[in-house]
């Protein structure tokens, strides 16, 4: 097996924290009756389709007001969709650097529009740790399908067996192996500090 010289990373739950009960929160706030809202625009396949850029903005927030019975704006929605994030760690933002002086080193999220500007600008100056941030809604596609893996690999000419897939959900890791690539499931309580040394190397071959 070839050496890892790329590291593909997922965002929200190896990079960032998010907790999406506190979009639910936020939208009883503002006056919606529906129990786990949130649950609700999954479950009919909303979110997904916004993630691969099936509809626009408008569509999306008029499909959300219909769905879960409310009369909120789009500004409002729009802010909403956007408390999902609960932290950034400092030792996250610290390895990454380091981590970057070593691969090559991109990042992965199944994100719609809305919530991939607001993480880019979130992010800072840790944008700077990645050769490319690509979001789902940008490719058309979204994890785990093997489209995404491939159009990563394709465009940056990256070999799948020199290339690592870090991601909090299994079904990901399913997709991206589909294809080749190497992976860790990161599952909770284990955190991606765990997987590299000091310097930014990761700790042990995959």
């Amino acid at each position: 097996m070839a050496s890892i010289k790329n590291i593909i990373f997922d965002l929200c739950g190896p990079i960032i924290t998010i907790d999406v009960g506190l979009i639910d929160k936020r939208l009883q706030q503002l006056g919606v009756k529906t129990e786990l809202p949130y649950r609700k625009l999954y479950d009919i396949g909303l979110t997904k389709r916004f993630e691969s850029n099936q509809m626009t903005t408008a569509q999306f927030c008029n499909e959300l007001r219909q769905t879960l019975n409310t009369n909120i704006s789009d500004e409002q929605i729009c802010e909403t969709w956007n408390t999902l994030i609960v932290s950034f760690k400092r030792k996250h933002q610290t390895i990454l650097p380091k981590v970057h002086n070593h691969y090559r080193t991109f990042m992965l999220s199944n994100s719609d529009v809305v919530n991939a500007e607001y993480f880019t600008k979130y992010l800072g100056t840790t944008r700077q740790c990645f050769d490319e941030i690509f979001f789902s809604y940008m490719i058309g596609d979204r994890k785990p399908s093997e489209n995404v893996f491939k159009h990563i690999l394709a465009k940056h000419n990256l070999n799948a067996d020199e290339t690592l897939f870090i991601d909090d959900c299994e079904k990901h890791c399913i997709g991206a192996k589909k294809v080749g690539l190497n992976t860790i499931w990161l599952q909770k309580p284990k955190d991606i500090c765990e997987l590299f040394n000091d310097n930014g190397t990761l700790k042990q071959q995959i």
